[in-house]
């Protein structure tokens, strides 16, 4: 009598499968980076709207979204720079001379198209000023940022002479306060310049060559990448949104502010450490510092909601910072 044997296989588990391969993801510092933001907004809103339920009424909403266009359009720019794996300090300075040119402009009599036009070219050159010295002469992001902070701050002062310029023009006021479907313009124009610099980032060439530069310098060097012409690049990129920015600002209080706000500065390298940008370049993010943006003003609004003091909101963004960046260490 001949015996047949059988083998049987393990029988497999799906669900303890799919539980194990959900554990590895969520082990994994590229999800909980990309993660921050979205997360901490979701936390934030139900937390402030359990302490005070007008934190969520929609005129309070479409007030938020408003105040925070200024931090999300630097945001921005600030996160071609660290892409690159750098750093550009003279952000708010450029929102600040930017916003001066523009008002010499409007008291010379010029038309408001070419007066916002001088503010993004104002931006455009600061940029290209610190892309030039940080890809050709080679001199460290920080050391050049912090000088052309100083230089550009100089400037903007030494022009206005510290007298900040009214520009009573509806049309630029106009996209500060309509709305439409009850987001104001400002806010669109925001996500609307987000979406552009996502395609440029993850859909051109030139995107793909900022991620190879940020990532390895001397690998993109090999390869036949132009490093200084996309380093330049780069930060004209970031100047240009301190333009936008200044012409936001002077949209929003309708007059030129020749000193720099460093809060504009804080927040935007803020959103871009929680929006999970990596510090050491060549990977990034557009949703993720606008996500981050909206996360810091809704934090300063719910806190100014709840009665605390103004002086705990840079208290509470640097822990923030500090705490997100704790969560993006050594990821590269």
């Amino acid at each position: 009598m001949t015996t047949q044997s059988t083998t049987i296989d393990a029988p497999t588990d799906p669900p303890f499968g799919r539980l194990r391969s959900l554990t590895r993801s969520l082990g994994q510092e590229e999800v909980w980076s990309k993660a921050t933001a979205p997360v901490a907004l979701a936390v934030l809103i139900i937390v402030f709207s359990i302490a005070n339920p007008r934190f969520l009424s929609w005129p309070s909403i479409t007030s938020m979204l408003a105040d925070s266009t200024i931090p999300i359009v630097l945001a921005l720019g600030a996160t071609f720079a660290v892409t690159l794996a750098g750093i550009d300090l003279s952000l708010a300075a450029t929102v600040a001379l930017g916003s001066v040119t523009m008002a010499t402009a409007y008291q010379a009599g010029w038309p408001l198209i070419l007066c916002c036009l001088v503010a993004l070219v104002t931006g455009v050159a600061v940029g290209a000023f610190n892309g030039a010295f940080i890809g050709w002469v080679r001199i460290p992001d920080f050391i050049v940022t912090l000088g052309s902070l100083s230089l550009v701050l100089g400037l903007g002062l030494i022009i206005s002479e510290g007298k900040p310029v009214q520009i009573p023009e509806p049309a630029l006021t106009f996209v500060s306060v309509h709305s439409l479907g009850g987001i104001r313009y400002n806010f669109l124009i925001a996500i609307g310049i987000a979406i552009v610099l996502h395609i440029l980032l993850f859909h051109t060439r030139f995107g793909t060559h900022v991620l190879a530069v940020g990532d390895n310098t001397e690998a993109a060097t090999a390869m036949g990448l132009k490093v200084p012409r996309v380093k330049l690049a780069g930060y004209i990129i970031c100047g240009a949104m301190g333009g936008v920015g200044a012409i936001m600002l002077t949209s929003y209080i309708g007059s030129s502010q020749p000193a720099t706000n460093t809060d504009y500065l804080l927040k935007a390298i803020a959103a871009v450490v929680l929006g999970g940008v990596s510090l050491f370049g060549g990977r990034a993010t557009i949703v993720g510092p606008v996500i981050g943006a909206v996360l810091l003003t809704f934090l300063q609004s719910g806190l100014t909601l709840l009665g605390v003091s103004a002086f705990y909101s840079p208290l509470v963004i640097g822990i923030v910072v500090i705490a997100a960046a704790t969560l993006m260490r050594g990821r590269k």
